[in-house]
């Protein structure tokens, strides 16, 4: 190993990429170039139409980008292309980072459900997860919870490295509604099942009994109409409005207008060990959010204080009569954005440490 002062900046490939401006590669790249120096060249995913032209694509944008290259960093949708990695890595005289953000059982099987547990197909998407974090020689996921998980698979750590907040989603300038408003409530997502949509709106029907409120849902996904038609039937859907997704600009607005943002309820594993972008975004921007309790959202309680609140998951007229509880205080969270940066560049830290052990 050569020392500090004489290394050359590491070679990256960032492979597999499906959007390059989805926050958690986009972040990772930002890092790898602003403090480690790096170089970084995008492979995204091929978008052909037919299998067989897409893993062409996919294998021979990926053995034309990794000559020279001294770490291939597999990007957070690709856990399936782990063995064409590792090869193409070992080929190269590469190392191979792997971020298990997003599991394929805990998605498929546990959260969505659209494959039985016991299936052929469930084993497989289970061995591909393990694969994954033991062909890596880096490993890295989201949350300690998720870590410690994946470091029994692997036997040796993994670097937990926090979602973060965008640089966009800070406090407003001034406050921009009246103390006399009646409370308005905010939800954004694509309505996925760690989401729990359901609960949320079993949880504002509660909620009606108790005060006036307004909600927005602005996103969309499959179960939308269905939680569009619950709404009425509960009786509440003259203080919903949904919306289709805004893009960041509108969204902050949104978010600076809202007295709580309702983050995520849902019931499976994942949805206990992650803390989506919604959640950080709202703390950083300064607001209230309100979320179902679970190991990994209860790590940034100790960062933001009372500003995130954490109710039981399976319990909607409590979590009700906790949002009426606290609907009318006002919380200070001017400098969150700040503190929850210092908290994710921990992470960070240690992901740089681990490749400077692995630079030429």
């Amino acid at each position: 190993m050569s020392s500090s002062s004489d290394r050359r900046p590491l070679r990256v490939v960032q492979y597999g990429v499906h959007d390059a401006a989805y926050p958690r590669n986009a972040r990772l790249r930002n890092f790898l170039r602003g403090r480690l120096g790096a170089s970084v060249h995008v492979v995204p995913r091929s978008r052909a139409v037919r299998r067989g032209r897409r893993f062409g694509e996919d294998v021979r944008g990926l053995f034309r980008a990794s000559a020279g290259a001294d770490v291939i960093v597999l990007s957070e949708f690709r856990l399936t292309h782990a063995p064409l990695a590792w090869l193409v890595a070992r080929l190269r005289g590469a190392r191979l980072v792997v971020d298990h953000f997003v599991g394929l059982h805990e998605t498929v099987v546990e959260d969505h459900g659209t494959v039985r547990a016991t299936s052929p197909r469930a084993r497989l998407l289970a061995l591909q997860d393990r694969l994954a974090a033991r062909l890596a020689d880096v490993c890295i996921t989201d949350t300690e919870p998720r870590a410690g998980r994946l470091s029994r698979v692997r036997k040796r750590p993994v670097i937990a490295l926090p979602v973060g907040a965008p640089v966009w989603a800070r406090p407003a300038l001034e406050p921009n509604r009246a103390a006399t408003d009646e409370l308005r409530l905010l939800f954004f997502g694509n309505y996925l099942p760690l989401h729990g949509v359901d609960f949320i709106v079993r949880t504002l029907a509660e909620l009606a009994a108790l005060r006036a409120f307004t909600v927005s849902f602005i996103g969309n996904g499959p179960t939308r109409p269905d939680i569009e038609r619950m709404a009425r039937m509960l009786g509440i859907g003259g203080r919903c409005t949904f919306t289709d997704p805004v893009p960041e600009d509108a969204l902050i607005d949104h978010i600076h207008g809202a007295d709580i943002v309702l983050g995520v309820f849902g019931p499976s594993r994942k949805a206990r060990e992650v803390v989506p972008n919604k959640v950080w975004q709202a703390l950083a921007a300064g607001k209230r959010c309100v979320s179902g309790d679970g190991p990994a959202v209860r790590a940034l309680v100790e960062v933001v204080g009372d500003q995130l609140v954490l109710v039981d998951r399976g319990d909607p007229l409590a979590a009700a009569r906790r949002i009426d509880a606290i609907a009318d205080d006002r919380v200070s969270g001017g400098d969150t954005h700040e503190r929850l940066e210092s908290y994710t560049a921990d992470g960070y830290e240690r992901l740089s440490a681990a490749l400077r052990e692995l630079a030429p």
